[in-house]
């Protein structure tokens, strides 16, 4: 046992130290706010299914940005809502160059809509992100300078936590972590982890369709499409850290919306083909699987609870190490108040959430899949 457990902690352990690595580099994050001159025309996509409470202040961020109309459009794509949601974006863009669009009764999912809006859009550079984001300014004309030295983009999200609320705050660090893990991959050249909410490619590069992006799986378009891309050997692919392009989004669904998150993103990792994104998936649920089965024998009796309590410290030591590095250069470090708690329950829900979805399956806003 002691043997098992020293070989998943050097395995993680050197992942981790991999990783810093790529934290430490300069290549993932920007601090000044020099004015960029944009380069490319954009299409937004964004696609949403009952989002009623959210669409008013993301629209609102799009009507706000400095770049100039004739170098943008938006797509929003309304997966079936049933909450009114339609029409509230359509009384909201009038006077804006947003297009919105019902998907087809015989399409469904936030995939099918993207492909939908992707077929509307006039240029090739694609940005998506989600109707529950909070976009600064500046993005777009961001994302139109970097797409043209860039193919691939990924743009930071930061969490808007709930002031009172514990479980937005752990989830908010949760998600935050792997943010980190996506900015250290991409300045190693192995992009690991994509997220939708602020993600930019160029199509004439990247084939997107419903082999790349796995129509079949119900979530993970963000990934699928990372992946798509690795396929593709683009080499020009970038994360980038800086206010003007980080865009916010909300961590406040309570403590089923903290695991069904968790649920969902492993429910897709079951399909994943890059092995990469599989072999590091594959150490940090082992070790923490692990640990909580020491954990339990620990406390039942079977050896000193010690042992595991040992392993588990020297790994949150290298935890802190790796997030107080990503969070000290993106102004994040308030984050770092609730990292003991979490940290004491970490392996617990990250074994239970990867089990479940993996097993199991997920429910999405009303949507069952296996």
């Amino acid at each position: 046992m002691q043997i098992v457990s020293l070989i998943l902690f050097l395995l993680y352990a050197i992942a981790i130290l991999i990783l810093l690595g790529g934290l430490l580099s300069s290549k993932w994050v920007r601090k000044n706010n020099v004015y960029r001159t944009e380069n490319r025309k954009v299409s937004v996509i964004v696609a949403f299914r009952n989002e009623r409470g959210c669409l008013t202040e993301l629209i609102k961020s799009l009507a706000g940005q400095d770049l100039q109309y004739n170098h943008w459009e938006a797509i929003l794509v309304d997966d079936h809502s049933s909450d009114g949601s339609y029409e509230l974006a359509l009384s909201l863009a009038q006077g804006l160059p947003v297009s919105l669009y019902k998907l087809p009764k015989e399409l469904k999912g936030k995939k099918s809509a993207l492909l939908f809006g992707l077929s509307k859009a006039q240029h090739d550079i694609i940005a998506i992100t989600d109707a529950d984001c909070v976009l600064p300014s500046s993005w777009l004309r961001e994302i139109s300078f970097e797409m043209a030295h860039t193919d691939f983009f990924q743009g930071e999200v930061r969490p808007i936590v709930g002031a009172r609320s514990l479980i937005s705050w752990f989830e908010a660090l949760d998600y935050t972590s792997l943010m980190a893990v996506s900015a250290a991959s991409f300045a190693l050249h192995r992009p690991v982890i994509a997220a939708s909410a602020n993600l930019a490619f160029n199509r004439k590069l990247i084939p997107v369709d419903s082999e790349s992006i796995r129509l079949d799986v119900h979530s993970g378009d963000d990934m699928f499409l990372l992946h798509a891309a690795k396929k593709q050997k683009i080499r020009r692919m970038r994360f980038l850290s800086s206010t003007n392009i980080a865009v916010q989004t909300y961590f406040d669904g309570g403590l089923n919306g903290f695991l069904n998150r968790r649920i969902r993103w492993a429910s897709k990792a079951k399909s994943y083909t890059d092995i990469e994104t599989i072999i590091l998936a594959s150490i940090v649920f082992a070790i923490n699987a692990w640990l909580v089965m020491l954990l339990v024998l620990g406390a039942l009796g079977f050896f000193d609870i010690m042992f595991p309590l040992k392993i588990w410290f020297w790994k949150s030591a290298l935890d802190f190490i790796f997030l107080f590095t990503y969070l000290i250069r993106t102004n994040q470090l308030k984050l770092l108040v609730v990292f003991l708690p979490l940290q004491v329950v970490y392996p617990f829900y990250i074994t239970l959430a990867a089990l479940t979805g993996l097993i199991k399956g997920i429910t999405w806003k009303g949507r069952t899949s296996v």
